[in-house]
C-alpha cells in the first residue's frame, strides 16, 4: 500500500473508532477478515501481465480474461480479436464466440479519484482500498456501493454517511456502528430501521427518537451511563477477538421475522 494511504486510512479508521467507542481497538489491517465481509467482489489476475486485479463481481465464467483499467487499457486491442460473422449460426455460437473474445476489466478508477488500491468501479473519490462502486468518497476500506461517504470501513450501501463501521443499506448516518436500513441516524449502534433518531442502542423500528436502548426510553443520564457499560463491553471483546461474534443483520433476521 502506498505509504500516503496507509498513513490516512490508519488514522481515519482511529479517529472513527474514537468517534465511536470513546477509544482506539487496534490497526485497521488486524480487522481485515471482520471488516472485509462487507465487500463484493474478488481478486483476478491480468491476462497481459499476471497481476492482481480486483474486480466488483464474483460472478464471471470460468476461464474468464482480465486487464487493468488504469494500466492497460492501451494494450486491449492485442488481446482482444474480432468476431468472426461467419461463425454465427444460432444463439449457441454467438455466446461461444463472444466469450472467445470479451475481456473484463478490473481496477477501474475514473475522474478526478487518488490514492485508490486494490479496488474497482471508484469514481471521484480518494484514499480508498479494498472497496467496489465508490462514487464521492473519501477515506474507505472494504466498503461496497457507497456515494459520498468519507470515514467508513466495512460498510455496504450506506451512502451521504460518515464515521460509520459495518453499516448496512442507510442514509445519511453518523458515527455508528451496526446500523441496518436506516435513515439520517446518529450516534446508534446495533439498531435497525430507525430514522431521524440519535443515541440509539439495540433498537428497532422507531421513529423521530432519541436515547432508547432495546426500545426503551430512558432520560439522558441513564442512557449514557449504559451506552458506556455497553460500548466498553463490545470494543473489549473487538479488540481480543478482532471482530464480534453476531451483526446487526442477524440480529434483525429474528427480531423482524
Amino acid at each position: 500500500m502506498q505509504p500516503e494511504l496507509q498513513e490516512a486510512l490508519s488514522k481515519g479508521w482511529k479517529s472513527t473508532c474514537k468517534s465511536i467507542f470513546g477509544e482506539e481497538i487496534g490497526e485497521l489491517e488486524e480487522y481485515a477478515d471482520y471488516l472485509g465481509e462487507a465487500v463484493v467482489g474478488r481478486t483476478a489476475k491480468s491476462s497481459f501481465s499476471g497481476k492482481s486485479l480486483w474486480v466488483a463481481s464474483r460472478n464471471h465464467c470460468e476461464g474468464a480474461r482480465f486487464f487493468d483499467f488504469t494500466e492497460e487499457s492501451a494494450q486491449l486491442a492485442k488481446l482482444k480479436g474480432s468476431l468472426d460473422i461467419n461463425r454465427i449460426k444460432d444463439i449457441d455460437s454467438l455466446l461461444e464466440g463472444l466469450r472467445e473474445t470479451l475481456v473484463y476489466s478490473g481496477n477501474k478508477v475514473t475522474g478526478n479519484s487518488k490514492f485508490v488500491e486494490h479496488s474497482d468501479s471508484v469514481i471521484d473519490s480518494m484514499l480508498i482500498f479494498n472497496s467496489s462502486m465508490v462514487i464521492g468518497g473519501k477515506c474507505q476500506a472494504y466498503t461496497y456501493v457507497q456515494q459520498y461517504a468519507e470515514y467508513a470501513f466495512g460498510s455496504t450501501s450506506s451512502g451521504q454517511s460518515a464515521n460509520i463501521i459495518r453499516c448496512f443499506y442507510n442514509n445519511s448516518l453518523n458515527r455508528c456502528f451496526e446500523v441496518c436500513a436506516t435513515v439520517k441516524a446518529s450516534d446508534s449502534h446495533f439498531s435497525y430501521n430507525i430514522w431521524s433518531c440519535s443515541d440509539c442502542m439495540f433498537s428497532f423500528n422507531l421513529r423521530n427518537k432519541t436515547h432508547n436502548i432495546a426500545n426503551v426510553q430512558l432520560g439522558k443520564e441513564q442512557y449514557h451511563g449504559l451506552k458506556c457499560k455497553l460500548l466498553a463491553e463490545i470494543s473489549q471483546e473487538l479488540k481480543r477477538k478482532k471482530r464480534l461474534d453476531y451483526s446487526i443483520l442477524d440480529i434483525a433476521n429474528g427480531a423482524v421475522a
